[in-house]
Protein backbone atom coordinates (compact mmCIF):
# COMPACT_ATOMS: atom_id res chain seq x y z
CA UNK A 1 0.00 0.00 0.00
CA UNK A 2 2.88 2.56 0.79
CA UNK A 3 4.21 1.18 -2.02
CA UNK A 4 1.41 2.19 -4.46
CA UNK A 5 1.15 5.57 -2.61
CA UNK A 6 4.90 6.69 -3.11
CA UNK A 7 4.63 5.85 -6.55
CA UNK A 8 1.65 7.40 -7.50
CA UNK A 9 2.80 10.65 -6.09
CA UNK A 10 5.97 10.19 -7.86
CA UNK A 11 4.10 10.31 -11.27
CA UNK A 12 2.38 13.05 -9.90
CA UNK A 13 5.13 14.84 -9.48
CA UNK A 14 6.73 14.06 -13.01
CA UNK A 15 3.56 14.97 -14.33
CA UNK A 16 3.52 18.64 -12.81
CA UNK A 17 7.52 19.00 -14.35
CA UNK A 18 6.76 17.61 -17.27
CA UNK A 19 3.84 20.41 -17.56
CA UNK A 20 6.03 23.05 -16.34
CA UNK A 21 8.65 22.20 -19.38
CA UNK A 22 5.93 21.26 -22.03
CA UNK A 23 5.06 24.97 -20.87
CA UNK A 24 7.86 26.58 -21.86
CA UNK A 25 8.71 24.82 -24.94
CA UNK A 26 5.34 25.45 -25.92
CA UNK A 27 5.80 29.23 -25.60
CA UNK A 28 9.49 29.16 -27.58
CA UNK A 29 7.85 26.88 -30.35
CA UNK A 30 4.73 29.05 -30.77
CA UNK A 31 6.78 32.16 -31.63
CA UNK A 32 8.63 30.49 -34.39
CA UNK A 33 4.98 30.69 -36.17
CA UNK A 34 2.70 33.53 -34.79
CA UNK A 35 4.75 36.48 -35.91
CA UNK A 36 4.08 35.85 -39.41
CA UNK A 37 1.06 37.20 -39.69
CA UNK A 38 1.67 40.36 -37.84
CA UNK A 39 4.77 41.11 -40.37
CA UNK A 40 1.77 43.28 -42.77
CA UNK A 41 1.39 45.44 -39.64
CA UNK A 42 4.99 45.86 -38.41
CA UNK A 43 5.64 46.81 -41.75
CA UNK A 44 3.37 49.56 -41.58
CA UNK A 45 3.88 50.86 -38.24
CA UNK A 46 8.07 50.54 -38.92
CA UNK A 47 7.95 51.86 -42.24
CA UNK A 48 10.02 49.72 -44.34
CA UNK A 49 9.44 47.42 -46.98
CA UNK A 50 9.18 43.14 -47.22
CA UNK A 51 13.27 42.87 -47.35
CA UNK A 52 13.84 44.42 -44.53
CA UNK A 53 11.25 43.16 -42.18
CA UNK A 54 12.14 40.04 -43.04
CA UNK A 55 15.03 40.00 -40.94
CA UNK A 56 12.57 40.02 -37.82
CA UNK A 57 11.50 36.47 -38.81
CA UNK A 58 15.15 35.65 -40.17
CA UNK A 59 17.04 36.73 -37.50
CA UNK A 60 15.25 34.50 -34.87
CA UNK A 61 15.58 31.55 -37.06
CA UNK A 62 19.63 32.14 -37.55
CA UNK A 63 19.96 32.48 -33.67
CA UNK A 64 18.14 29.56 -32.92
CA UNK A 65 19.78 27.26 -35.39
CA UNK A 66 23.11 28.81 -34.02
CA UNK A 67 22.11 28.12 -30.41
CA UNK A 68 20.61 24.58 -30.43
CA UNK A 69 24.74 22.66 -30.80
CA UNK A 70 25.75 24.70 -27.60
CA UNK A 71 22.89 23.40 -25.26
CA UNK A 72 24.34 20.08 -24.62
CA UNK A 73 27.39 21.31 -22.99
CA UNK A 74 25.37 24.15 -21.47
CA UNK A 75 23.24 21.40 -19.90
CA UNK A 76 25.98 19.10 -18.63
CA UNK A 77 28.23 22.15 -17.33
CA UNK A 78 25.31 24.04 -15.60
CA UNK A 79 22.71 21.67 -15.02
CA UNK A 80 19.80 21.76 -16.98
CA UNK A 81 17.61 23.03 -14.53
CA UNK A 82 19.97 26.04 -14.40
CA UNK A 83 20.32 26.55 -18.16
CA UNK A 84 16.11 26.06 -18.31
CA UNK A 85 15.13 28.71 -15.89
CA UNK A 86 17.43 31.23 -17.50
CA UNK A 87 17.28 30.24 -21.17
CA UNK A 88 13.11 30.92 -20.04
CA UNK A 89 14.24 34.22 -18.54
CA UNK A 90 15.62 35.31 -21.60
CA UNK A 91 13.39 34.57 -23.51
CA UNK A 92 10.42 36.28 -21.48
CA UNK A 93 12.83 39.22 -21.63
CA UNK A 94 13.10 38.95 -24.96
CA UNK A 95 9.30 39.02 -25.43
CA UNK A 96 8.65 42.05 -23.46
CA UNK A 97 11.26 43.60 -25.85
CA UNK A 98 9.95 43.15 -29.08
CA UNK A 99 6.54 44.09 -27.71
CA UNK A 100 7.85 47.28 -26.50
CA UNK A 101 9.93 47.91 -30.62
CA UNK A 102 9.96 51.34 -31.49
CA UNK A 103 11.90 50.56 -34.73
CA UNK A 104 12.57 47.69 -37.61
CA UNK A 105 16.26 47.13 -35.97
CA UNK A 106 15.49 47.06 -32.27
CA UNK A 107 12.68 44.53 -33.15
CA UNK A 108 15.76 42.52 -35.03
CA UNK A 109 17.72 42.88 -31.93
CA UNK A 110 15.01 41.83 -29.53
CA UNK A 111 14.30 39.20 -31.67
CA UNK A 112 17.53 37.61 -31.52
CA UNK A 113 17.69 37.76 -27.30
CA UNK A 114 14.23 36.40 -26.88
CA UNK A 115 15.74 33.66 -29.68
CA UNK A 116 18.79 32.91 -27.86
CA UNK A 117 16.48 31.85 -24.67
CA UNK A 118 14.06 29.93 -27.48
CA UNK A 119 16.34 28.43 -29.06
CA UNK A 120 17.94 26.71 -26.14
CA UNK A 121 14.68 25.06 -24.64
CA UNK A 122 13.53 22.82 -26.75
CA UNK A 123 17.19 20.35 -26.68
CA UNK A 124 17.28 21.06 -23.29
CA UNK A 125 13.64 20.91 -22.04
CA UNK A 126 13.66 17.49 -24.12
CA UNK A 127 17.17 16.16 -22.63
CA UNK A 128 15.08 16.70 -19.36
CA UNK A 129 12.30 14.52 -20.72
CA UNK A 130 14.65 11.88 -21.52
CA UNK A 131 16.33 11.95 -17.88
CA UNK A 132 13.51 11.92 -16.23
CA UNK A 133 11.62 9.09 -17.41
CA UNK A 134 13.06 5.54 -18.28
CA UNK A 135 13.60 4.02 -21.15
CA UNK A 136 10.68 1.29 -20.94
CA UNK A 137 7.89 4.70 -20.58
CA UNK A 138 9.87 6.91 -22.31
CA UNK A 139 7.50 6.78 -25.39
CA UNK A 140 4.50 8.34 -23.72
CA UNK A 141 6.02 10.83 -22.59
CA UNK A 142 8.02 12.18 -25.69
CA UNK A 143 4.62 11.94 -27.01
CA UNK A 144 3.20 14.33 -24.61
CA UNK A 145 5.97 16.27 -25.18
CA UNK A 146 5.11 16.28 -28.82
CA UNK A 147 1.69 17.66 -28.13
CA UNK A 148 3.72 21.33 -27.69
CA UNK A 149 5.83 20.97 -30.69
CA UNK A 150 3.06 20.20 -33.06
CA UNK A 151 -0.02 22.23 -31.63
CA UNK A 152 1.97 25.45 -31.29
CA UNK A 153 2.90 26.04 -35.00
CA UNK A 154 -0.66 25.02 -35.93
CA UNK A 155 -2.40 27.55 -33.55
CA UNK A 156 0.55 30.29 -34.10
CA UNK A 157 -1.19 31.51 -37.29
CA UNK A 158 -5.08 31.65 -35.84
CA UNK A 159 -4.39 33.04 -32.43
CA UNK A 160 -1.79 35.97 -33.96
CA UNK A 161 -4.20 36.19 -36.90
CA UNK A 162 -7.38 37.28 -34.16
CA UNK A 163 -5.05 39.28 -32.09
CA UNK A 164 -3.50 41.51 -35.05
CA UNK A 165 -6.86 41.74 -36.35
CA UNK A 166 -9.17 42.56 -33.56
CA UNK A 167 -6.07 43.51 -30.19
CA UNK A 168 -2.86 44.44 -30.78
CA UNK A 169 -0.30 43.02 -32.46
CA UNK A 170 2.08 43.47 -29.92
CA UNK A 171 0.29 41.51 -27.69
CA UNK A 172 1.53 38.49 -29.85
CA UNK A 173 4.54 39.17 -27.63
CA UNK A 174 3.74 40.82 -24.39
CA UNK A 175 1.24 37.37 -23.95
CA UNK A 176 4.50 35.87 -23.04
CA UNK A 177 5.77 37.62 -20.18
CA UNK A 178 3.16 36.56 -17.32
CA UNK A 179 3.26 33.25 -18.67
CA UNK A 180 7.48 33.23 -18.90
CA UNK A 181 7.55 34.36 -14.75
CA UNK A 182 5.00 32.18 -13.79
CA UNK A 183 6.86 29.49 -15.50
CA UNK A 184 10.25 30.37 -13.87
CA UNK A 185 9.00 30.41 -10.24
CA UNK A 186 7.41 26.96 -10.98
CA UNK A 187 10.27 25.57 -12.74
CA UNK A 188 12.21 27.03 -9.58
CA UNK A 189 10.11 24.66 -7.12
CA UNK A 190 9.53 21.83 -8.81
CA UNK A 191 11.70 20.73 -11.33
CA UNK A 192 15.09 19.20 -9.90
CA UNK A 193 18.45 19.80 -9.97
CA UNK A 194 20.82 17.54 -11.57
CA UNK A 195 24.35 16.62 -11.81
CA UNK A 196 26.82 19.18 -13.28
CA UNK A 197 30.50 18.23 -14.95
CA UNK A 198 32.69 21.51 -13.48
CA UNK A 199 35.73 20.23 -15.33
CA UNK A 200 34.11 20.42 -18.55
CA UNK A 201 36.08 22.47 -20.90
CA UNK A 202 34.17 25.00 -23.43
CA UNK A 203 35.45 24.05 -26.98
CA UNK A 204 35.54 27.97 -28.09
CA UNK A 205 36.90 27.19 -31.85
CA UNK A 206 34.25 24.12 -32.40
CA UNK A 207 31.60 26.68 -31.15
CA UNK A 208 32.87 29.52 -33.29
CA UNK A 209 32.56 27.06 -36.41
CA UNK A 210 29.21 26.11 -35.22
CA UNK A 211 27.83 29.37 -35.21
CA UNK A 212 29.61 30.00 -38.56
CA UNK A 213 28.34 26.80 -40.12
CA UNK A 214 24.81 26.61 -38.83
CA UNK A 215 23.87 30.20 -39.46
CA UNK A 216 25.18 30.96 -43.08
CA UNK A 217 23.61 26.86 -43.98
CA UNK A 218 20.27 28.33 -42.54
CA UNK A 219 20.49 31.61 -44.30
CA UNK A 220 21.41 30.54 -47.97
CA UNK A 221 18.64 27.99 -47.55
CA UNK A 222 16.06 30.94 -46.96
CA UNK A 223 17.88 32.89 -49.66
CA UNK A 224 16.96 30.01 -52.13
CA UNK A 225 13.13 30.57 -52.65
CA UNK A 226 14.20 34.31 -53.58
CA UNK A 227 17.07 33.25 -55.90
CA UNK A 228 17.44 30.12 -56.86
CA UNK A 229 20.35 27.50 -55.52
CA UNK A 230 22.53 28.71 -58.19
CA UNK A 231 22.34 32.34 -57.33
CA UNK A 232 25.70 34.21 -55.99
CA UNK A 233 23.41 35.92 -53.16
CA UNK A 234 23.01 31.92 -52.12
CA UNK A 235 26.22 29.67 -53.54
CA UNK A 236 28.31 32.06 -51.49
CA UNK A 237 26.41 31.18 -47.89
CA UNK A 238 26.59 27.49 -48.99
CA UNK A 239 29.92 27.50 -49.70
CA UNK A 240 31.14 29.00 -45.97
CA UNK A 241 28.46 26.51 -44.57
CA UNK A 242 30.26 23.87 -45.85
CA UNK A 243 33.34 24.66 -45.11
CA UNK A 244 32.73 25.87 -41.54
CA UNK A 245 30.94 22.75 -40.68
CA UNK A 246 33.07 20.68 -42.40
CA UNK A 247 35.81 21.62 -40.57
CA UNK A 248 33.57 21.62 -37.27
CA UNK A 249 32.92 17.65 -37.80
CA UNK A 250 37.00 17.10 -37.84
CA UNK A 251 37.23 18.93 -34.96
CA UNK A 252 34.73 17.24 -32.59
CA UNK A 253 35.94 14.30 -33.90
CA UNK A 254 38.91 14.43 -32.52
CA UNK A 255 39.13 16.02 -29.63
CA UNK A 256 38.59 14.45 -25.72
CA UNK A 257 35.32 17.02 -24.80
CA UNK A 258 33.78 17.95 -27.99
CA UNK A 259 31.16 20.84 -27.89
CA UNK A 260 29.00 18.46 -29.57
CA UNK A 261 29.61 14.53 -29.82
CA UNK A 262 29.27 13.98 -32.85
CA UNK A 263 30.72 9.96 -32.68
CA UNK A 264 27.40 9.21 -31.73
CA UNK A 265 26.03 9.67 -35.56
CA UNK A 266 28.29 6.36 -35.30
CA UNK A 267 25.54 4.43 -34.05
CA UNK A 268 23.32 3.30 -37.46
CA UNK A 269 20.05 3.36 -35.03
CA UNK A 270 20.49 6.91 -34.40
CA UNK A 271 22.00 7.77 -37.50
CA UNK A 272 18.63 6.32 -39.31
CA UNK A 273 16.36 7.94 -36.68
CA UNK A 274 17.72 10.81 -37.45
CA UNK A 275 16.92 11.12 -41.32
CA UNK A 276 13.56 9.17 -41.05
CA UNK A 277 13.31 12.25 -38.37
CA UNK A 278 13.78 14.75 -40.50
CA UNK A 279 11.94 13.23 -43.70
CA UNK A 280 9.04 14.18 -40.74
CA UNK A 281 9.60 17.25 -40.55
CA UNK A 282 10.00 17.95 -44.19
CA UNK A 283 6.14 16.28 -44.63
CA UNK A 284 5.16 18.40 -41.73
CA UNK A 285 6.46 22.01 -42.72
CA UNK A 286 6.10 21.17 -46.41
CA UNK A 287 2.18 20.88 -46.19
CA UNK A 288 2.05 24.18 -43.44
CA UNK A 289 4.19 25.76 -45.91
CA UNK A 290 2.14 24.93 -49.27
CA UNK A 291 -1.15 24.92 -47.70
CA UNK A 292 -1.51 28.68 -46.55
CA UNK A 293 -0.55 30.07 -50.15
CA UNK A 294 -3.60 27.88 -51.87
CA UNK A 295 -5.60 29.28 -49.33
CA UNK A 296 -5.22 32.43 -49.11
CA UNK A 297 -3.31 33.51 -52.56
CA UNK A 298 -5.83 30.75 -55.09
CA UNK A 299 -8.84 30.76 -52.73
CA UNK A 300 -8.83 33.93 -51.03
CA UNK A 301 -9.23 33.21 -47.65
CA UNK A 302 -8.12 35.48 -45.23
CA UNK A 303 -4.74 34.25 -42.79
CA UNK A 304 -7.34 33.90 -39.76
CA UNK A 305 -9.73 31.74 -41.62
CA UNK A 306 -6.59 29.84 -42.54
CA UNK A 307 -5.71 29.31 -39.37
CA UNK A 308 -9.21 27.55 -38.42
CA UNK A 309 -8.85 25.48 -41.22
CA UNK A 310 -5.15 24.02 -40.59
CA UNK A 311 -6.56 23.40 -36.70
CA UNK A 312 -8.20 20.17 -36.59
CA UNK A 313 -5.22 18.70 -38.29
CA UNK A 314 -3.29 19.86 -35.41
CA UNK A 315 -5.81 18.65 -32.61
CA UNK A 316 -5.81 15.11 -34.49
CA UNK A 317 -1.75 14.91 -34.37
CA UNK A 318 -1.75 16.20 -30.87
CA UNK A 319 -4.27 13.49 -29.48
CA UNK A 320 -2.67 10.51 -31.00
CA UNK A 321 1.37 11.50 -30.06
CA UNK A 322 0.77 10.34 -26.32
CA UNK A 323 -1.24 7.25 -27.61
CA UNK A 324 1.62 6.87 -30.47
CA UNK A 325 3.73 6.88 -27.48
CA UNK A 326 2.13 4.34 -24.85
CA UNK A 327 1.88 2.27 -28.34
CA UNK A 328 5.66 2.61 -29.26
CA UNK A 329 6.74 1.15 -25.43
CA UNK A 330 5.05 -2.04 -25.93
CA UNK A 331 5.27 -2.68 -29.91
CA UNK A 332 8.52 -0.69 -30.96
CA UNK A 333 8.99 1.57 -33.86
CA UNK A 334 8.64 -0.39 -36.97
CA UNK A 335 4.62 -0.97 -36.81
CA UNK A 336 4.15 2.33 -35.91
CA UNK A 337 6.63 4.86 -37.89
CA UNK A 338 5.51 2.21 -40.69
CA UNK A 339 2.02 2.43 -40.69
CA UNK A 340 2.79 6.42 -40.43
CA UNK A 341 4.76 7.22 -43.62
CA UNK A 342 2.38 4.92 -45.56
CA UNK A 343 -1.09 7.19 -43.95
CA UNK A 344 1.15 10.17 -45.06
CA UNK A 345 1.84 8.76 -48.57
CA UNK A 346 -2.36 7.84 -49.48
CA UNK A 347 -2.89 11.53 -47.79
CA UNK A 348 -0.32 13.27 -49.92
CA UNK A 349 -1.71 10.68 -52.84
CA UNK A 350 -5.39 12.45 -52.91
CA UNK A 351 -4.36 16.10 -52.47
CA UNK A 352 -2.40 15.25 -56.16
CA UNK A 353 -5.76 16.61 -57.15
CA UNK A 354 -6.97 19.45 -55.24
CA UNK A 355 -8.17 22.34 -56.99
CA UNK A 356 -10.01 25.73 -56.57
CA UNK A 357 -12.94 23.14 -57.01
CA UNK A 358 -12.13 21.13 -54.09
CA UNK A 359 -14.39 21.03 -51.22
CA UNK A 360 -12.76 22.59 -48.06
CA UNK A 361 -14.28 19.77 -46.03
CA UNK A 362 -12.60 17.36 -48.33
CA UNK A 363 -8.96 19.51 -47.80
CA UNK A 364 -9.80 19.10 -44.37
CA UNK A 365 -10.18 15.75 -43.76
CA UNK A 366 -7.23 14.87 -46.00
CA UNK A 367 -4.94 16.73 -43.68
CA UNK A 368 -6.33 15.50 -40.99
CA UNK A 369 -5.55 11.61 -42.32
CA UNK A 370 -1.79 13.12 -43.23
CA UNK A 371 -1.56 14.58 -39.42
CA UNK A 372 -2.70 11.53 -38.06
CA UNK A 373 0.36 9.73 -40.00
CA UNK A 374 2.42 12.04 -38.87
CA UNK A 375 1.15 11.96 -34.85
CA UNK A 376 1.99 8.19 -34.90
CA UNK A 377 5.56 8.39 -36.33
CA UNK A 378 7.42 11.96 -34.93
CA UNK A 379 7.42 11.21 -31.47
CA UNK A 380 8.16 7.74 -31.52
CA UNK A 381 11.38 7.91 -34.13
CA UNK A 382 12.59 10.84 -31.39
CA UNK A 383 12.16 8.51 -28.36
CA UNK A 384 13.63 5.45 -30.29
CA UNK A 385 16.39 7.38 -31.52
CA UNK A 386 17.31 8.79 -28.39
CA UNK A 387 16.69 4.84 -26.69
CA UNK A 388 20.04 4.13 -29.11
CA UNK A 389 22.21 6.47 -27.15
CA UNK A 390 23.96 6.13 -23.38
CA UNK A 391 22.14 7.47 -20.44
CA UNK A 392 24.64 9.81 -19.94
CA UNK A 393 24.23 11.15 -23.92
CA UNK A 394 20.97 12.62 -23.60
CA UNK A 395 22.14 16.18 -23.73
CA UNK A 396 24.43 15.61 -26.58
CA UNK A 397 21.68 13.55 -28.28
CA UNK A 398 18.86 15.71 -27.85
CA UNK A 399 21.51 19.11 -29.26
CA UNK A 400 22.04 16.91 -32.49
CA UNK A 401 18.57 15.76 -32.87
CA UNK A 402 16.82 19.67 -32.77
CA UNK A 403 19.74 20.90 -34.92
CA UNK A 404 18.93 18.14 -37.44
CA UNK A 405 15.34 19.28 -36.81
CA UNK A 406 16.38 22.65 -37.68
CA UNK A 407 18.23 22.39 -40.93
CA UNK A 408 15.58 19.63 -42.12
CA UNK A 409 12.62 22.46 -41.68
CA UNK A 410 14.76 25.31 -43.56
CA UNK A 411 15.92 22.82 -46.35
CA UNK A 412 12.32 21.62 -46.80
CA UNK A 413 10.78 25.60 -47.21
CA UNK A 414 13.63 26.35 -49.76
CA UNK A 415 13.72 23.19 -51.70
CA UNK A 416 9.93 23.22 -52.12
CA UNK A 417 9.57 26.08 -52.66
CA UNK A 418 11.99 26.61 -55.81
CA UNK A 419 10.09 23.46 -56.50
CA UNK A 420 6.96 25.34 -56.34
CA UNK A 421 8.81 28.47 -58.67
CA UNK A 422 9.60 26.18 -61.19
CA UNK A 423 6.80 24.07 -61.82
CA UNK A 424 4.31 27.27 -61.97
CA UNK A 425 6.38 28.44 -64.26
CA UNK A 426 6.75 25.11 -66.45
CA UNK A 427 3.03 25.11 -66.22
CA UNK A 428 2.43 28.27 -67.21
CA UNK A 429 4.06 28.31 -70.23
CA UNK A 430 2.53 25.02 -71.18
CA UNK A 431 -1.17 26.36 -70.74
CA UNK A 432 0.14 29.52 -72.20
CA UNK A 433 0.87 28.24 -75.15
CA UNK A 434 -2.06 25.48 -75.39
CA UNK A 435 -4.56 28.46 -74.71
CA UNK A 436 -4.69 31.16 -77.66
CA UNK A 437 -6.63 34.49 -76.79
CA UNK A 438 -8.28 33.85 -80.45
CA UNK A 439 -10.01 30.64 -79.43
CA UNK A 440 -13.69 30.94 -78.86
CA UNK A 441 -13.82 30.24 -75.04
CA UNK A 442 -11.06 32.41 -74.52
CA UNK A 443 -12.42 35.53 -76.97
CA UNK A 444 -16.27 35.04 -74.85
CA UNK A 445 -14.19 35.17 -71.49
CA UNK A 446 -12.35 38.06 -72.42
CA UNK A 447 -15.18 39.94 -74.03
CA UNK A 448 -17.24 39.85 -70.74
CA UNK A 449 -13.99 40.92 -68.92
CA UNK A 450 -14.05 43.73 -71.11
CA UNK A 451 -17.51 44.49 -71.09
CA UNK A 452 -16.92 44.42 -67.68
CA UNK A 453 -14.38 47.59 -68.07
CA UNK A 454 -16.23 49.06 -69.99
CA UNK A 455 -19.29 49.78 -67.67
CA UNK A 456 -16.59 50.77 -64.90
CA UNK A 457 -15.94 53.80 -67.33
CA UNK A 458 -12.79 52.02 -69.29
CA UNK A 459 -11.71 53.00 -72.71
CA UNK A 460 -11.41 50.37 -74.99
CA UNK A 461 -7.66 50.16 -75.09
CA UNK A 462 -8.31 50.08 -71.22
CA UNK A 463 -10.71 47.23 -70.96
CA UNK A 464 -8.64 45.55 -73.16
CA UNK A 465 -5.42 45.47 -71.27
CA UNK A 466 -7.53 44.46 -68.38
CA UNK A 467 -9.18 41.54 -70.00
CA UNK A 468 -5.16 40.32 -71.06
CA UNK A 469 -3.86 41.35 -67.21
CA UNK A 470 -6.61 39.30 -65.84
CA UNK A 471 -6.85 36.00 -68.40
CA UNK A 472 -2.46 35.69 -67.75
CA UNK A 473 -3.70 36.10 -64.05
CA UNK A 474 -6.12 33.20 -64.63
CA UNK A 475 -3.45 30.78 -66.23
CA UNK A 476 -0.81 32.24 -63.18
CA UNK A 477 -3.18 31.36 -60.49
CA UNK A 478 -3.77 27.77 -62.67
CA UNK A 479 -0.35 27.05 -63.01
CA UNK A 480 0.02 27.63 -59.13
CA UNK A 481 -2.31 25.02 -58.49
CA UNK A 482 -0.77 22.61 -60.90
CA UNK A 483 2.63 23.44 -59.37
CA UNK A 484 1.37 22.37 -55.85
CA UNK A 485 -0.09 19.01 -57.26
CA UNK A 486 3.15 18.21 -58.81
CA UNK A 487 4.82 19.00 -55.14
CA UNK A 488 1.91 16.55 -53.59
CA UNK A 489 2.97 13.78 -55.97
CA UNK A 490 6.68 14.36 -55.02
CA UNK A 491 6.19 14.48 -51.42
CA UNK A 492 3.83 10.73 -51.91
CA UNK A 493 7.06 8.93 -53.36
CA UNK A 494 8.92 10.57 -50.10
CA UNK A 495 6.66 9.43 -47.54
CA UNK A 496 6.66 5.59 -49.60
CA UNK A 497 10.49 5.76 -49.59
CA UNK A 498 10.57 6.70 -45.48
CA UNK A 499 8.04 3.94 -45.38
CA UNK A 500 10.65 1.40 -46.88
CA UNK A 501 13.74 2.78 -44.59
CA UNK A 502 11.96 2.45 -41.50
CA UNK A 503 12.26 -1.47 -41.85
CA UNK A 504 16.03 -0.64 -41.87
CA UNK A 505 15.21 0.30 -38.25
CA UNK A 506 16.69 -1.80 -35.72
CA UNK A 507 14.10 -2.48 -32.79
CA UNK A 508 16.80 -1.89 -29.62
CA UNK A 509 14.56 -1.21 -26.71
CA UNK A 510 17.10 -1.21 -23.62
CA UNK A 511 16.28 -1.53 -19.90
CA UNK A 512 16.07 1.77 -18.11
CA UNK A 513 19.73 0.95 -16.05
Amino acid sequence: MESSTVTTKTNEKIGFQMLVIILGVFMAVLDTSIVNVAIPKMMTIFGVNESSIQWVVTAYTLTVGSIIPVTGYLGERFGYKRVFMVALTIFTIGSGLCGAAWSNSSMILFRIIQAIGGGALMPISMAMVTRMIPKEKRGMAIGVFGIAIMFAPAVGPTLSGYITEYLDWRLIFYINVPIGIADVFLAYFFLKNSEVNLTKKFDLLGFILSVVGFSTLLYGFGEVPDHGWNSTDVIPFLVIAIISLTLFIFRELNIDEPMLDLRLLKNTGFSFGLLLIAVTSIMLLGVLFLLPIFLQNIMGFSAMRTGIILLPQALVAGALMPVAGILFDKVGIKPLAGTGFLIMAIAMFFMIHISEQTAMSTIILLLMLRSAGIGITMMPLQANGLNQIPDNMEAQGTAILNAVNQIANSFGVAWLSLLLSQRSKIHFSADASHLSIFSQPVTQFMQKIQAYGHLKGMSVTQAKSLAIRFFQGQVQLHSIVQAIDDIFYVLTFVAIGAALITFLQRDKKREAS
